[in-house]
């Protein structure tokens, strides 16, 4: 009977080991590599300042989805079309906005930023198809932190009018 449960000890030890092992792993992962990813990522855009763009889209047009149009613009410009889906966010409201739904909107506006800034992005391609005061809304979220590039919905395409805030002359 004892060497039974000698038998029995030791597969208990043994799955204990093996199990033990993917524990240690995940540990290990969620210690240092978060630290170590974003330590990467921070010394990359040190390193590099405006390489790591992401694209915000605000579609506030009634019963149109831009967001194909967006797609396609992006797949044809060099500067664009290499930008992952994890740098990307995607504000849209299929109905008319009134003044209550404004709290609501700034929320989805703010978490698009965190989302970007997140993912360490240093320059937003800001995509607008709607009302202005949406436009001023990102202005306020974002006028202090990545450069922002604005692209207006125009007749049939998106136009690029250029940085949300000039650099300051020398």
């Amino acid at each position: 009977m004892t060497d039974l449960w000698t038998f029995a000890d030791r597969i208990g030890i043994l799955i204990g080991l093996i199990l033990a092992v993917p524990v240690f792993w995940t540990w290990w992962a969620v210690t240092f590599g978060a630290k170590l990813r974003r330590r990467r990522q921070i010394e990359q855009i040190r390193r590099e300042p405006g390489r790591r763009p992401g694209i915000l889209v605000v579609d506030l047009l009634v019963g149109k989805d831009v967001r194909a149009a967006v797609e396609n613009y992006c797949s044809q410009n060099e500067a664009l079309k290499d930008i992952p889906d994890g740098r990307r966010c995607y504000v849209r409201r299929d109905q008319a906005l009134g003044s209550s739904d404004m709290p609501n909107l700034i929320e989805d506006i703010r978490a698009a930023h965190a989302a970007l800034i997140a993912a360490g992005v240093d320059k937003v391609h800001y995509f607008h198809a709607g009302i202005c005061i949406a436009a001023a809304l990102v202005g306020a979220e974002f006028g202090n932190s990545a450069q922002v590039i604005l692209y207006h919905h125009g007749p049939g395409e998106y136009m690029n009018f250029g940085p949300l805030r000039l650099p300051h002359a020398i």
